[in-house]
C-alpha cells in the first residue's frame, strides 16, 4: 500500500466531516448528546472511522463509492439514535446534507479535476479516487457552500422543522433532497475527461447549479410562507386579545356608570327605606331592596393584569353556558414578567382543553381549578 494512495483516500473521505456538520446544524437543539465530553468522543470516533476506512480502501484498492455507501448507512443509524425528532425530519436533514456533499463531489469531478484527468486516468478507473489537489478543492468547496447557505441551514430549516403546520408535510418533503442526491450521484461522469467534449461542461455547470439553488429557493419560499403564517396567527391572537380587553373595558365602564347612577339616587332610596322602616313595613323594605339588587350587578375582578382579567372573564362566560364552574386563583401583578399575549395564549389554550375535557364528563358538578401566581419577582 502506497502512502500517497492512502492520503488521497483520506482526503477524499474527509467530505464526511462537512457532511456531518451539515446534518447536525439544523437539529442541534434536538441532540441527545449534550455534554462536551460525549461531543468530543463523537468527533474522535468520526476521525477514527475516516482513517480506518481510508486504510482499508487503500489496502484492498476499493472504489470510493463502495466504501462511502456503508459509511453513509452507519452514520445514518448513529444520526437516528442521537437526534430526538420524527423519522421523516431526520431523513430530510440527512439527505439534505448528502445532497450538498454530492454536489461538491460532482462539481469537483466535473470541473476542477477535468484538466488533470490525464494524470489520474488509471487510478480513477480503478478506484474513482480524486487527485490530492481535487480533494482539497472539494473540501474548500464544501466550506464555501456551508458559508453561502449557513443562514438557511442554521435558522430557516430549524424554523421549518419546529413548525407544527408542516407536521404532515415532512412525509413527502424529505423526498426533495433524496431525489436530488441520487440525481447528482447518478449524473457523476464515469470519466471526467468526457466533460471536455463539445458543450457538455458549460451545460452541466448551469444545470447542477440550477438544481442546488432551486432546492434552496424552495426552502426559502417555504420558510417565508410559514413565517408569514406564524406572524398572521400571532397577529390574529393579539387582535382576539384586544377584542377581549375592549369588551371587558366596556363591561367595567357600564358597571361604573351603574354605580354612579346608584350613588346619585342613593339618598332617595334611603328616604324611601326610612319611611318603610318608620311604618314598620318589613315586607315592603324586603321587596324594595330586592328590586334594587336586581337592578344592579356584581362586577368580578379576576386579576390585576388587564389582559389576563379579560381572558378570565371571557372563559368565565363560556364556562357558565356549558354548566361548568371555574375556581379562579390569579394572583398576578399588573405587569407580567413575560409578554402578555404569549401568557394569555397559553392560558387560553389550557382553558379550552380543560373545558372540552370536563364537558364530556358525566359528573353533574363539573369544575375547573385555575391557579397562577408569582413564586418570585421574575418566576411565574
Amino acid at each position: 500500500m502506497r502512502f500517497e494512495i492512502f492520503f488521497r483516500f483520506l482526503l477524499t473521505l474527509s467530505i464526511i466531516i462537512p457532511g456531518v456538520i451539515f446534518a447536525l446544524l439544523p437539529v442541534r437543539e434536538n441532540l441527545k448528546i449534550k455534554s462536551r465530553r460525549n461531543f468530543f468522543i463523537a468527533i474522535i470516533l468520526i476521525f477514527i472511522l475516516i482513517f480506518a476506512s481510508a486504510f482499508f480502501a487503500a489496502l484492498y484498492s476499493i472504489r470510493v463509492r463502495k466504501i462511502l455507501t456503508p459509511i453513509a448507512i452507519l452514520l445514518f443509524v448513529i444520526y437516528f439514535a442521537v437526534v430526538k425528532m420524527s423519522l421523516t425530519k431526520k431523513l430530510f436533514c440527512y439527505f439534505n446534507s448528502l445532497m450538498l456533499c454530492a454536489w461538491c463531489n460532482f462539481f469537483t469531478v466535473s470541473f476542477f479535476m477535468t484538466p488533470r484527468e490525464i494524470r489520474n486516468i488509471i487510478t480513477w478507473y480503478r478506484m474513482k479516487l480524486l487527485t490530492t489537489e481535487a480533494a482539497y478543492e472539494c473540501l474548500a468547496l464544501s466550506i464555501l457552500i456551508g458559508a453561502v447557505f449557513f443562514r438557511t441551514i442554521t435558522k430557516k430549516i430549524p424554523t421549518l422543522l419546529n413548525e407544527e403546520r408542516l407536521k404532515n408535510t415532512w412525509n413527502y418533503l424529505f423526498l426533495v433532497p433524496l431525489a436530488m442526491s441520487f440525481m447528482l450521484l447518478w449524473m457523476a461522469p464515469l470519466n471526467p475527461s468526457l466533460m471536455l467534449i463539445g458543450r457538455i461542461r458549460p451545460i452541466t455547470f448551469v444545470f447542477i447549479n440550477f438544481i442546488l439553488f432551486s432546492v434552496f429557493m424552495f426552502y426559502e419560499i417555504l420558510w417565508r410562507i410559514t413565517t408569514n403564517l406564524s406572524n398572521s396567527a400571532k397577529l390574529q391572537q393579539e387582535n382576539n386579545l384586544l377584542q377581549m380587553e375592549s369588551k371587558r373595558y366596556n363591561e367595567l365602564k357600564n358597571y361604573m356608570d351603574e354605580t354612579r347612577a346608584l350613588r346619585h339616587d342613593f339618598r332617595q332610596h334611603i328616604a324611601v327605606l326610612s319611611e318603610f322602616a318608620r311604618a314598620g313595613n318589613i315586607d315592603k323594605i324586603l321587596d324594595y331592596t330586592t328590586q334594587l339588587s336586581e337592578g344592579t350587578r356584581n362586577y368580578i375582578l379576576f386579576c390585576a393584569n388587564n389582559a389576563v382579567d379579560a381572558v378570565a372573564s371571557y372563559y368565565e362566560k363560556i364556562s357558565k353556558t356549558r354548566g361548568i364552574k371555574i375556581k379562579w386563583r390569579l394572583e398576578l401583578p399588573s405587569v407580567l414578567p413575560i409578554k402578555e399575549s404569549d401568557f394569555c395564549a397559553m392560558l387560553g389554550n389550557l382553558l379550552e382543553n380543560a373545558l372540552n375535557a370536563v364537558e364530556n364528563l358525566e359528573n353533574k358538578n363539573k369544575s375547573i381549578n385555575v391557579i397562577s401566581l408569582m413564586l418570585s419577582g421574575a418566576m411565574l
